[in-house]
């Protein structure tokens, strides 16, 4: 459950830029960032088990306002990521007929929408129905293809072919996007590709670009891509020997997820250069690439269809689990109670209906902006977002040792408060380093942007983001909590277990 709900599509040709430092930049990120959420989430999630998730956790450690900031943070940031992974799911359905239709807005735009709606009006039916759906998805769609590609990569490296990226030492700690830049060969190939006319061809960069923190600032991202392991915390009361398992099962995902985002985006990095590189299809131009040069092009449409699957299958994972979080709130009466309307299927209704609509406008921001950069721009402030909600996390999770150090914890962080303190305060400057290395522009050039054009837009967003939710909270009415006249969750949802 771990592995699937961390594990996309979407983020391996971002971090196919940097080529074999990826590795690095993903292990400097997995003990900062990923290991302190995971055991944090393990020994929160075991003590406080209750409905609402990171919404309960700090409300016990810091109160009602800033777990309506923490949860506000997790969902608003979600519903910015939406289009991020809905933009790949059109991209599949355009390689399953004609790959340069993922050029058309109008092509691609009515299938985020179609597929978001459908992705939430099947969620309407409660986990029930929709977690055996979102299961296959994930296994056949994400798993499947990220497998064939790395083998894929492998095999193309070892029949003597010339990988697209620097397979060094060197390159291991060259952290420059320019490290991608392909041969002579290969360019003369990009230019032929864009004097055809495919629009998504960048210019070539130099060989000798210097480093610069625009070299790194697209590696925030992977905030987003290893983010998610609090949201299985809340399965952990349900575990045998906790206290042992937990541990395991921590190290075991984490290293499936690493190895799996790793090899997945150095699987892009090896097969395809980075001037052709487009962030929605990375993973879909290496079978491209792999089944045009076996002459087995016929299967492009059938991995796109997989890809499809994966897509929607990671949306269902979280479509429905920030927005459950919501409706206790609502029922603690931070929101109005007409947020606490659940379907049949228990699934909080009318979040996930405003949550529909909001992430349709979004969408719809493709018909008048630059996709790749709308891609890279939303991703850099959903991490931001998301990062906030962590800081609170963690700063939750040193509160609740010395304000209630005597709650059963099934787990807990080893080491005392020494431990705790480690794995908090690495977390926090993780964090907080991700959340300003977000204001810096990249310096890749698919994503390349004017410091007077990214800064504003990031900045924006994040400030009216984070000023919301307090006023909305400085809004709310005592008798909105617990509203007698509404249907309860608890009442409606029979077997349906939430997501969050």
């Amino acid at each position: 459950m771990n592995v699937a709900v961390v594990v996309g599509l979407e983020g391996l040709p971002t971090m196919g830029n940097f080529g074999l430092s990826l590795i690095v930049i993903y292990a400097f990120f997995a003990l900062i960032f990923f290991l302190p959420v995971g055991l944090a989430a393990a020994e929160l999630g075991g003590g406080w088990p209750a409905e609402g998730g990171v919404y309960n956790w700090i409300k016990e450690a810091m109160g009602q306002r800033l777990a309506f900031v923490g949860i506000w943070c997790q969902w608003v940031q979600i519903v910015v990521w939406y289009p991020t992974v809905l933009a790949l799911c059109a991209t599949s359905i355009a390689y399953m007929f004609n790959p340069d239709f993922d050029q058309y807005i109008l092509f691609t735009v009515p299938i985020m929408l179609v597929v978001f709606w459908a992705s939430t009006l099947i969620n309407f039916r409660g986990l029930n129905f929709s977690g055996l759906v979102t299961t296959i998805f994930l296994y056949a769609g994400t798993f499947i293809p990220v497998v064939m590609a790395i083998g894929f990569a492998i095999w193309w490296v070892a029949s003597g072919n010339e990988s697209y990226v620097p397979l060094t030492w060197d390159a291991l700690f060259d952290f420059t996007p320019s490290q991608n830049v392909p041969t002579e060969h290969q360019a003369a190939s990009g230019l032929a590709h864009h004097a055809q006319g495919h629009s998504h061809v960048h210019g070539l960069k130099g060989d000798s670009a210097p480093f610069t923190i625009g070299s790194l600032v697209a590696a925030v991202a992977v905030f987003s891509f290893l983010s998610g392991l609090e949201v299985n915390a809340v399965h952990f009361r349900r575990v045998r020997n906790l206290q042992r398992a937990v541990p395991i099962s921590l190290l075991i995902s984490g290293i499936l997820v690493l190895v799996i985002s790793i090899l997945g985006a150095l699987s892009v990095a090896v097969l395809v250069p980075l001037d052709e590189m487009k962030l929605t299809a990375g993973t879909l131009q290496v079978f491209q690439k792999v089944f045009g040069t076996l002459g087995i092009e016929w299967l492009l449409p059938v991995m796109a269809f997989l890809a499809l699957f994966g897509m929607i299958g990671h949306i269902m994972v979280w479509v429905i689990g920030p927005t459950e979080s919501l409706r206790v709130a609502a029922a603690d009466g931070v929101i109005p109670p007409v947020f606490q309307k659940t379907t049949r299927g228990g699934a909080p209704k009318n979040v996930m209906l405003i949550q529909a609509f909001v992430v349709s406008l979004i969408c719809l921001l493709n018909l008048f902006l630059d996709l790749n950069r709308v891609f890279y721009v939303l991703t850099i402030i959903s991490a931001q977002i998301y990062l906030v909600m962590y800081a609170l996390m963690f700063i939750s999770l040193i509160r609740l040792r010395f304000s209630q150090p005597n709650v059963d914890r099934p787990f807990k962080i080893p080491g005392g408060l020494p431990g705790v303190f480690i794995v908090g305060g690495v977390g926090l400057l993780g964090c907080a380093g991700g959340i300003i290395f977000g204001f810096f522009p990249p310096s890749q050039s698919d994503i390349e942007m004017s410091p007077k054009t990214l800064i504003p837009l990031v900045s924006i967003g994040f400030v009216v983001t984070m000023i919301l939710p307090f006023i909305f909270f400085k809004c709310r009415r005592v008798e909105w909590a617990h509203r007698g006249d509404l249907p309860r969750a608890e009442e409606a949802r029979n077997r349906w277990i939430r997501g969050d």
